[in-house]
């Protein structure tokens, strides 16, 4: 299964939320996070890992062709997740997210049984594309404002064009002026999870704070419902999104 994880505008959390789908795997051998944001990557400098091995190396093994040996290219975070990290610089990300890109439905869709791929925010032309055209399923993160509604609105049919065999799901963060029901009626795309502000448990995701206990914070427990949704959709044939 590939997940892809993005936003349309502003910084609802993407890199948050998809680290801590990747923790609450119920089988962590079994699930990768890959950080293709082509603006560049934050996880590295978050959890205090280098960037490399990572994207980049990954990208120059896929480019040169063999096969592809996914331990060769991740870094350990903390919390179990295993990560393949994306550098700092944009140039250097973007180049390796469209390598990536190119083989998105064949070797990066291998490297795990689950693979949550954090794309950052999805602009027209992105070198992310190639990711979504092959995703399984699309988490969109989005605040429930008329700003970030406006900019999802005008770009969900192109999303969708371009996604064509995902199922699409939105992940509310934060608050704003609009019930959650609101905001997916008016997108059309079911709500995966509402997303509250939670210092704790957005510390934790993003590196910041350490406790055992960080599964029981609101934020760990708002993922937890999407994690097992997920994890049965590998056990079942793909609805596509309409």
């Amino acid at each position: 299964m590939l997940v892809v994880c993005g936003s349309v505008s502003g910084a609802p959390g993407v890199s948050t939320a998809a680290v801590g789908l990747a923790a609450l795997w119920s089988d962590l051998s079994r699930v990768l996070l890959l950080e293709a944001d082509p603006s560049g990557g934050v996880v590295a400098a978050r959890f205090g890992v280098a960037q490399q091995p990572g994207l980049a190396s990954l990208a120059a093994a896929m480019r040169h062709g063999g096969e592809v040996t996914t331990a060769d290219h991740v870094q350990h975070l903390g919390l179990g997740v295993t990560a393949v990290v994306g550098p700092g610089s944009a140039e250097t990300a973007t180049g390796a997210v469209a390598v990536l890109s190119a083989h998105a439905d064949t070797t990066v869709a291998a490297l795990a049984p689950a693979v949550i791929v954090d794309v950052g925010r999805l602009f027209p032309g992105t070198p992310a594309g190639g990711l979504l055209a092959a995703a399984d399923v699309v988490l969109l993160a989005v605040s429930p404002t008329m700003e970030a509604l406006d900019h999802a609105d005008s770009r969900i049919s192109a999303l969708r064009d371009a996604a064509p065999g995902a199922r699409f799901g939105l992940l509310v963060a934060g608050k704003g002026p609009f019930p959650v029901d609101e905001v997916g009626d008016r997108l059309d795309v079911a709500v995966q999870a509402e997303l509250p502000r939670d210092r704790w448990g957005a510390g934790v995701l993003a590196g910041r704070l350490t406790g055992r206990g960080w599964r029981r914070t609101r934020l760990a427990r708002a993922l937890h419902d999407t994690v097992t949704a997920l994890e049965a959709e590998t056990h079942a044939p793909m609805d596509v999104a309409s």
